[in-house]
């Protein structure tokens, strides 16, 4: 039996997930807009740790377990978009209620903490940010405090709009 740890988990999401966030120009008119989309990166997701390369690890994934938006083996993760009120250029300028968002990957790592898994973790995406953004900070310490670890990752999506790929295990 495979076993895969927390720095290889985040290292194997961050190589796939970024591709698929920086080639995708339907995203970018997501992220252009402001708009929400954490049921693509579920599935996304799934077919992600379903492929062949990575079936040794993960072949047994469910979506929407035990209201968890994916579940493997002994892990369980929770999904999340941020869309922040921080102007861009290329980025409609919109309010967005950020720290409703980060209340919501905190509700999420406190429902996770319950639950009996062995790894439990948080995958979020901040857009539009860089990662050391002074407002942004405050924000991520909320949930950055929550968590055992956290590990990030920055990347574009077209158009040069700027985001942060997150996984904290809990």
């Amino acid at each position: 039996m495979f076993v895969i740890n927390f720095e290889k988990f985040a290292e194997l999401l961050f190589r796939e997930i970024k591709l698929k966030l920086e080639n995708n120009q339907g995203l970018s008119i997501f992220a252009k807009e402001r708009a929400k989309f954490e049921g693509w990166l579920k599935v996304e997701l799934c077919n992600i740790l379903s492929s062949p390369k990575y079936f040794n690890y993960f072949n047994d994934i469910i979506p929407e377990k035990d209201r968890i938006d994916i579940t493997f083996k002994n892990w369980a993760i929770e999904l999340k978009t941020i869309n922040t009120n921080i102007r861009y250029e290329n980025v409609k300028n919109k309010t967005r209620p950020t720290t409703k968002n980060v209340q919501g990957v905190i509700k999420d790592i406190k429902k996770l903490k319950s639950r009996n898994y062995k790894n439990k973790a948080v995958l979020f995406i901040a857009f539009p940010i860089n990662h050391d953004n002074k407002h942004w900070q405050i924000q991520f310490k909320k949930i950055a405090e929550e968590l055992n670890k956290i590990k990030h990752s920055e990347f574009y999506f077209k158009k040069k709009i700027p985001g942060v790929i997150y996984c904290g295990l809990i």
